[in-house]
């Protein structure tokens, strides 16, 4: 079956909607940030931070998801009708809000800090995820549905097995602080293809 689907098709079967693969890179940047440093949080929480423990980093987890949830339905509500360029606007907020959070991991020190910045990644998550993800279901190409999320999905989830295992090597040898500032650049990569649709 996989290779009756791929073997002797042209060039232009494999085409997809500009859209759609913007988000498709600009996802495997997102979570590869993501999953650069959420698998080992709590040993930085635990070892790094005055006060800190697994329970500290589960709570704080805890608190992102909270805060993803409420900036989810805010942002639903209020920008569901507006353009695809609005959207994508509010997106890149979003992606910006969440290196913000990374950045500030980065400089914390005591526990207090850690939920603010959870709560600013939960923010920015939450905000761009249901325009970015509606963009994206209301692009895909007809009769690619399929193939089109098996591609997000492989592409994205080997970035994400990439950077999880890059993320514990870092953290070892250099430190969390790299970890986190490049966390956050790898995060603010995932904007520019949204960026470079817009300009378009």
């Amino acid at each position: 079956m996989i290779k009756e689907e791929f073997i002797g098709r042209n060039p232009s079967h494999f085409q997809v909607n500009p859209l759609v693969k913007a988000f498709i890179i600009s996802e495997a940047f997102l979570w590869s940030g993501w999953y650069f440093i959420v698998p080992i949080f709590a040993i930085f929480v635990a070892n790094k931070i005055a006060g800190g423990n697994v329970s500290i980093a589960a709570l704080a987890f805890s608190t992102y998801l909270i805060s993803r949830v409420i900036f989810e339905l805010i942002s639903s509500k209020y920008f569901s009708k507006s353009t695809d360029n609005k959207k994508l606007k509010v997106t890149i907020m979003g992606i910006v809000l969440i290196s913000v959070g990374y950045l500030g991991f980065a400089f914390s020190r005591t526990v207090f800090p850690i939920f603010i910045f959870y709560i600013f990644a939960g923010a920015g998550i939450g905000i761009a995820s249901p325009l970015k993800n509606s963009l994206f279901s209301t692009h895909l190409d007809k009769n690619k549905e399929p193939i089109e999320w098996s591609v997000y999905d492989a592409i994205v989830f080997i970035g994400m097995a990439l950077s999880t295992a890059l993320g514990g090597f870092i953290a070892s040898i250099y430190g969390f602080t790299i970890l986190f500032t490049i966390a956050a650049i790898i995060n603010l990569l995932s904007a520019f293809p949204y960026i470079l649709f817009v300009r378009k």
